[in-house]
């Protein structure tokens, strides 16, 4: 059975996101963090434009529609 807030994110502007990376991909913007679920990571923006979730070195893009609702 899946919980209610299985697809919600909750994003913190201006978030500790180096508690999920050390390192900002080249041309990316640390927006803050995003959670999904009981995954927490960095939010960050790439160049162009597409918004993601970046943990340890590990980016997952996000659900676009999903991401610009919860900013």
């Amino acid at each position: 059975m899946a919980g209610i807030n299985r697809g919600r994110y909750t994003v913190k502007i201006n978030g500790p996101w180096r508690l999920y990376t050390n390192t900002i991909p080249a041309g990316w913007q640390m927006l803050g963090t995003i959670q999904r679920g009981l995954g927490i990571g960095a939010l960050g923006l790439s160049p162009v434009g597409i918004y993601a979730q970046i943990n340890a070195g590990s980016i997952k893009t996000l659900d676009q529609c999903k991401i610009k609702s919860a900013l």
